[in-house]
């Protein structure tokens, strides 16, 4: 006999009601961190502090509507903040402003996820959002943020972009 339709099969959600109207979707899950890999297949037998520091991630959340207010028939500004590869993907969509407002937030998670804003010799334009190879988001970093990346042992940057409707997000994993 089955479970009635929108019902948990796992313990936590015992009241069945569906995992959208309980608090168990709420909770985070644990997830168990990947341990170091040699060419052996086994962990090496150093500490975890010698190999990689820990990863850091930074999100941002962006309205259109405001970021379209800002920029809007303003070049020069858009020319400070955006390169010039990240306008002419954009400018050819549909909805330019939506994506330019992912880029934005990409740049923002990037600073959160270095720890520090856009701050001292740091510009707008160090942090680009380009097109892998078949589509997906990629970062390039230059300058004060390639920088102060590298400082703190971080050797790659993923990214994960979204729009939907009014609403732009970015979220940004360093990894050593």
């Amino acid at each position: 006999m089955g479970s009635p339709p929108g019902a948990s099969k796992f313990p936590a959600n015992r009241g069945a009601r569906p995992i959208s109207e309980s608090l168990t979707g709420l909770f985070p899950v644990r997830l168990p961190l990947p341990r170091s890999w040699v060419s052996s297949g086994r962990s090496p037998r150093v500490p975890r502090s010698a190999i990689a520091i820990d990863p850091q991630i930074g999100v941002d959340l962006v309205q259109v509507a405001k970021l379209r207010r800002v920029f809007e028939g303003r070049k020069e500004l858009q020319a400070e903040v955006f390169t010039e590869e990240e306008l002419r993907y954009c400018r050819r969509q549909r909805r330019p402003f939506q994506h330019l407002a992912a880029r934005y937030a990409a740049k923002e998670a990037v600073f959160k996820g270095l720890g520090t804003g856009l701050t001292g010799s740091m510009r707008w334009q160090d942090v680009e959002t380009v097109r892998g190879v078949t589509g997906e988001p990629r970062l390039i970093l230059r300058g004060e943020a390639a920088r102060l990346a590298a400082a703190q042992g971080f050797r790659r940057c993923a990214v994960s972009l979204t729009h939907a409707g009014e609403y732009a997000l970015a979220a940004v994993l360093f990894t050593g």
